[in-house]
């Protein structure tokens, strides 16, 4: 299963990999600012910022998912109708 999805970021356009490497890039500075809040928290011990910080870093991951399934589902398109 893994080598099959391997082969797929190995195979996939370069357009694409250019947005995917830049997608999770973008995301992972999100989730740096939500662990920079949480590390504020921890200082502050204020809940609000907890929440703030816990939902940054969720929203930051959810990102990351989200542009890897959106950069196959978009290869896999492009091959099929090219």
């Amino acid at each position: 299963m893994l080598n099959i999805i391997k082969n797929k970021f190995n195979l996939m356009e370069e357009k694409v990999k250019h947005i995917l490497k830049y997608g999770i890039y973008f995301s992972l500075f999100v989730c740096y600012i939500a662990v920079f809040v949480l590390i504020t928290y921890q200082n502050t011990h204020s809940p609000d910022l907890f929440y703030i910080g816990l939902s940054t870093f969720k929203l930051g991951l959810f990102f990351i998912v989200e542009f890897i399934i959106c950069a196959l589902a978009v290869d896999t398109i492009k091959k099929q109708v090219y």
